[in-house]
């Protein structure tokens, strides 16, 4: 118990989550409206600023430091990832009259652009491919063709398209599978501190 504490109080989840469940749900609740299109670009964009802020969360203060320990990361890389895209879900399912599958899909897919981008990026830039994807998505209509653009333009597709979630599912099992045997890239100051100091751990 005092370790799974530490742990949130190293990536500051507490206080983040209040504030972005209190955000997640006002955008999600101004798109509920008689256009059912309308309704589903809040939803997404929802999702897309709950993931990225609380994506911060997915490295701490000194990632270096912590590879040193002799703690199974992996599987609690992957048990952040899975509960913070269900917290988010379930507020933006709970706010908004969005379709259930396409909150389904673009939570996967989101949440594994969120994982990617703090793999390359680091954890303070995890929030770039969720939400500029999905306010990407948003200002594009779900066209149909051609069929790159539709893959391009998952997160609004309708929620029986196959293809959309075909496009949605490789960043999910992809960002998760990174993120879970990687971890957060370590910011550019860390990498020199642990560059100079033959003790410090690879960030691989």
């Amino acid at each position: 118990m005092r370790l799974f504490t530490l742990y949130l109080r190293s990536r500051r989840i507490p206080v983040a989550l209040a504030a972005t469940a209190a955000g997640v749900a006002l955008v999600a609740l101004l798109g509920n409206a008689p256009d059912p299109w309308r309704t589903r670009v809040f939803a997404v964009l929802a999702l897309g600023l709950g993931l990225g802020v609380l994506g911060n969360g997915l490295g701490g203060a000194a990632d270096t430091l912590e590879r040193t320990g002799a703690i199974r990361w992996a599987g609690w890389r992957t048990a952040h990832l899975v509960a913070m895209t269900g917290a988010v879900l379930a507020v933006v399912t709970a706010a908004s009259e969005a379709p259930t599958g396409v909150l389904l899909r673009a939570a996967a897919g989101l949440a594994g652009l969120t994982a990617l981008a703090a793999v390359v990026l680091g954890h303070q830039l995890a929030w770039t491919l969720p939400t500029v994807w999905a306010g990407a998505a948003a200002v594009v209509p779900p066209v149909t063709e051609p069929e790159l653009l539709r893959l391009l333009t998952w997160p609004m597709q309708p929620s029986d398209s196959t293809a959309a979630a075909l496009a949605a599912g490789v960043p999910a099992v992809g960002g998760l599978i990174l993120y879970a045997t990687r971890g957060s890239r370590p910011s550019a100051l860390e990498r020199r501190r642990a560059s100079s100091s033959p003790s410090s751990s690879r960030w691989s």
